[in-house]
């Protein structure tokens, strides 16, 4: 879709407005608490919004429950709809979150849901610039998808500081995919996201730190950022610290711990670590017991999950 014109824009504002008022002229018992007019009404919208859900969760099954809610349902897209217009923008992302996914009581309307997010998203908001870039790699009936807008608008989120968008951008940049391959920016911005804390930027700087890709190849510290995102639960780092105590890489050896790594990936449906832990049980290695029926059963796992190694190792075993 293109992008929306100020006019059309002022149109659709008005319209949408028009028909929140209409359906809701009662005034919220929550307005007038705070000094500034677009914060009060987004913080409003917001609580009406959270109301409407606790009470449809009381009781669902209550006709006059359900009534309640969709009543103050109105009322959060009244607040929000008022302070969008004054240039809110987190009521501007909030009503076009509303509008692009739909809600029980809310018509889906991907063009209104837009234009809002698309606002939020030019005055700067970074939540925005982000869905923006996301909804742009791909196209719906509304949305024509455009992907060198979509690697500007993340660019925008990620300056701002949005953590997903700063991994999302880097592994862009990383892989070469939409975007020349560049490892020192994608280095440089898996760094940021994951000093925020997100998992997967911590996961992508170990594999960074092991391949030398943006940085100098460091196994200690690849060792250390699989271990930060594996101790909090992803599986795939999971896998890869599983490797480094195998190979002994920025950690003593331990194929006892490997296993242990490998066990809890494996579990979780990683193919890899399926694989890895087949050999151990087929050779009795890394006091895993050797157990030949075992073997077979995560060679199998790893070989429906397309691991072409796992296969033959699989065909060899049942010969």
């Amino acid at each position: 879709m293109s992008l929306q014109s100020t006019k059309h824009l002022s149109s659709l504002y008005s319209r949408h407005l028009a028909s929140v008022r209409h359906k809701n002229r009662s005034t919220s018992p929550f307005i007038r608490q705070f000094s500034h007019p677009a914060d009060n009404d987004y913080a409003n919208g917001v609580q009406c919004f959270i109301n409407a859900s606790q009470k449809k969760a009381s009781d669902s099954h209550s006709s006059d429950a359900k009534i309640a809610a969709k009543s103050l349902l109105q009322r959060a897209l009244l607040h929000w709809t008022t302070a969008a217009e004054r240039g809110h923008t987190k009521a501007q992302f909030a009503l076009g979150n509303l509008y692009l996914k739909g809600h029980e009581n809310v018509k889906k309307n991907e063009q209104l849901g837009w234009t809002f997010i698309q606002t939020a998203a030019d005055s700067g908001h970074k939540e925005s610039c982000y869905t923006i870039g996301t909804f742009l790699l791909h196209s719906s009936k509304e949305i024509k998808q455009n992907r060198a807008l979509a690697v500007e608008y993340w660019i925008k989120a990620a300056e701002r500081g949005h953590m997903a968008a700063q991994f999302d951008l880097g592994r862009l940049y990383a892989e070469g995919i939409h975007v020349t391959r560049d490892y020192a920016k994608a280095f440089d911005l898996f760094k940021k996201s994951a000093k925020q804390g997100m998992l997967e930027a911590h996961h992508a700087l170990g594999t960074a730190y092991t391949r030398g890709h943006g940085t100098d190849l460091d196994h200690q510290k690849a060792f250390q950022h699989f271990k930060k995102a594996a101790d909090s639960g992803l599986i795939l780092a999971q896998f890869d610290l599983g490797a480094c105590y195998s190979l002994g890489y920025g950690v003593e050896k331990s194929l006892c711990k490997a296993s242990e790594c490998f066990f809890l990936a494996a579990e979780a449906g990683n193919p890899q670590a399926q694989l890895c832990l087949g050999q151990f049980y087929e050779k009795g290695q890394a006091q895993v017991p050797k157990d030949l029926d075992k073997a077979a059963h995560y060679y199998q796992l790893a070989a429906d999950r397309g691991l072409e190694e796992a296969k033959t190792a699989l065909e060899r075993l049942v010969q």
